[in-house]
């Protein structure tokens, strides 16, 4: 074929692929089984009066009052970390805080900070600003343990408080959400103290003796 017939040949299959169908005759097969009517309800007005009805009965000011005082229950007194009991004697353990990096750390413009599969060990480079000190908040005596540590401390509750603890002693009290930084470290009795020894971590477990009730009791 020449390449005038080509472009013909191309021309003529454009016409037919753009040209309209011829029309298509369709019997009435008539109608086989029940029918209903399309009946699809608008979920938005559904949630809407729904809201309206909960407001008019009073069960959506209800609602908003117990999620506010859940949460406050949750900022007053997190959940305790499980599995966490009294240190009853003293014990001493290194922990060496190296991680090996997953993948290629780089600065915004590419310059290679550690490759993967590199050991990392902060405390090569700069030293723990604070010792660590995990306590059940519940206990007055390790409350009073750490209040009285001599260095520069960061007070860890894994039970207790914080809020509470806070007001009364006037110092910040963080809290061990989900048990985080005591997984990390293997923590498992309290009090405990994570101090730097190094380039590693000394954790020592101190027992302490209740010579008062809980910190907590009687308090709102």
């Amino acid at each position: 074929m020449t390449r005038r017939g080509s472009r013909t040949f191309a021309a003529l299959s454009v016409a037919i692929a753009l040209a309209p169908a011829a029309p298509v005759s369709a019997a009435d097969l008539g109608v086989r089984g029940t029918t209903w009517p399309v009946a699809e309800p608008d979920l938005l007005a559904q949630i809407e009066a729904r809201l309206v009805e909960m407001e008019r009965s009073g069960a959506l000011a209800r609602l908003e009052t117990e999620a506010r005082e859940a949460a406050r229950r949750r900022l007053e007194e997190p959940d305790s970390v499980p599995g966490i009991a009294p240190a009853t004697e003293e014990r001493s353990r290194l922990f060496d805080p190296a991680i090996t990096v997953a993948r290629d750390i780089r600065t915004p413009d590419g310059v290679l900070i550690a490759a993967a599969g590199t050991r990392v060990n902060p405390l090569e480079r700069t030293a723990l600003a604070r010792d660590l000190l995990f306590v059940d908040g519940r206990r007055a005596a390790e409350v009073a343990w750490a209040l009285g540590h001599d260095r520069p401390a960061k007070i860890v509750l894994l039970a207790g408080r914080p809020l509470d603890l806070m007001r009364r002693h006037g110092r910040p009290f963080f809290f061990d959400q989900g048990g985080r930084l005591a997984a990390r470290f293997g923590i498992a009795a309290t009090p405990s103290l994570v101090a730097q020894a190094g380039t590693r971590l000394r954790i020592t477990e101190i027992p302490v003796v209740d010579r008062e009730g809980p910190e907590t009791e009687g308090k709102d």
